[in-house]
């Protein structure tokens, strides 16, 4: 749908101007600034560099200080790559952070909980709550919430905000950069290195992964009396140096010079967030626009810089199946998404008692002529089933989702009715998207 948007906008020159600016609103918050920018994707680098390509590797290694050919060629296992890899053996220790993995991601009784519960792998989640996820780990690591650290998201508009730390953290809960920290502190490069890497950088020979990545001199040079003396950072006060903005300055230089420009670190904690590319002090609120991109000269009027011939690329994508239709037994679509009270798997708003009065459980959203053909009615217990599992959820007929007939709808947010045990596993071959939104279902009157 984005593709074919996008397409839509390009072809009719409706881009880059008020009231023409196609972009998706990505699944997690701060995908944008955390995952594509950062370059924290399996196949990404910072700033738009990937793995694949040999010069952006190099760039990154040697700003890194590290050896050449560190970071390997060959893209990483997407999200339901991992899940098979720890089902088939061939991954054997699995971390997550920032996510809910064993309630939003698919087919959950085939694909998920075979590898997460087999003995020989080991699972880490670190989460603030007591999620599906965090249930299913072996080990769970207590983790601050945003408001508990210093830290900066990104946005769908390009728009980088910071914030500081507000307030102490609970108990023993830790920021997942704090834990990160203390995990390389653990490492030396003898033991996560082969030899034929640690003989091209010699003068890393028994450090810590903590003083080659973290404790460089490019990192750690900026002081903790940069901080007001009664400003909160757990972090950077426990180490001895600014932490998060000695992060961020090497991060920014990444791109900084071609088309994605971040301000200096302390311009972020004057503003009410940036948009990037922000040049001379000046954000971008239209990019590849005259007169709005700092990057566009003059009389070129619109300019796709990230391509070597300035224009950008229409893709013409062939229709794909879906991998799974209704049939005689499972004779309905089901599609999965959001409630507008509840963000993706609820382990924050289900905890706000307001919200959870205002949308308590999930419920299965169906034409009121489907419940009638099977003596459904409002409020009755229903049993969902697909080929891969079931749940029992509640008949609604009525209300703000009205899908058409032959098609069923419910929201992911309900730990007690875990939707994904139904969804297929099948992905975008490109993107490697997971296909939540149609697999095939039969209902039972419970």
């Amino acid at each position: 749908a984005n593709n074919l948007v996008y397409n839509l906008h390009l072809l009719t020159g409706k881009i880059s101007q008020p009231g023409c600016g196609p972009f998706s609103l990505t699944g997690q918050p701060s995908a944008c600034g955390t995952a594509r920018e950062v370059g924290t994707f399996a196949h990404r680098l910072p700033a738009d560099m990937v793995v694949t390509n040999e010069k952006h590797r190099d760039i990154c290694e040697k700003k890194w200080n590290i050896p050449s050919g560190t970071i390997p060629a060959k893209i990483g296992l997407h999200a339901v790559a991992q899940d098979r890899a720890l089902k088939d053996g061939k991954l054997n220790v699995y971390w997550t952070m920032c996510t809910n993995n064993m309630q939003a991601g698919p087919n959950i009784n085939e694909e998920r909980m075979p590898g997460w519960r087999d003995p020989r792998n080991f699972i880490i989640v670190s989460d603030p709550y007591p999620t599906v996820s965090a249930l299913a780990a072996d080990l769970i690591l207590p983790t601050a919430m945003w408001v508990e650290k210093e830290g900066a998201y990104g946005n769908a508009e390009r728009r980088t905000q910071f914030w500081r730390q507000q307030v102490q953290a609970p108990g023993e809960a830790k920021s997942d950069l704090w834990q990160l920290v203390q995990f390389s502190r653990r490492f030396k490069t003898e033991e996560v290195w082969p030899e034929d890497l640690l003989a091209k950088k010699p003068e890393l020979r028994g450090k810590t992964l903590y003083e080659v990545l973290y404790a460089t001199p490019e990192v750690s040079k900026f002081p903790v009396s940069e901080l007001a003396e009664d400003q909160l950072n757990d972090e950077s006060r426990e180490l001895g140096f600014y932490l998060q903005k000695g992060l961020f300055e090497e991060y920014a230089w990444f791109g900084r010079g071609h088309g994605h420009d971040l301000a200096p670190f302390d311009d972020y904690h004057k503003a009410r967030g940036l948009r990037w590319p922000v040049v001379n002090g000046k954000e971008t609120q239209w990019r590849y626009s005259e007169g709005n991109d700092p990057y566009v000269k003059a009389g070129e009027g619109y300019k796709f810089y990230g391509k070597p011939d300035g224009k950008a690329v229409i893709f013409a994508l062939p229709f794909e199946p879906a991998a799974e239709a209704p049939d005689e037994e499972y004779d309905l679509w089901l599609s999965t998404g959001r409630v507008l009270e509840h963000w993706h798997t609820g382990s924050m708003t289900r905890r706000v008692p307001e919200l959870h009065r205002a949308f308590p459980e999930a419920v299965l959203f169906i034409h009121p002529l489907d419940a009638k053909a099977r003596d459904l009615r409002r409020g009755d217990k229903v049993k969902v089933v697909s080929r891969r599992g079931e749940v029992i959820s509640i008949v609604e007929t009525r209300g703000r989702n009205r899908p058409p007939q032959g098609l069923v709808y419910m929201p992911f947010f309900d730990a007690a009715q875990l939707v994904n045990k139904l969804t297929l596993d099948a992905t975008d071959p490109l993107s490697k998207e997971t296909d939540f939104k149609k697999c095939a279902v039969k209902l039972e009157k419970v």
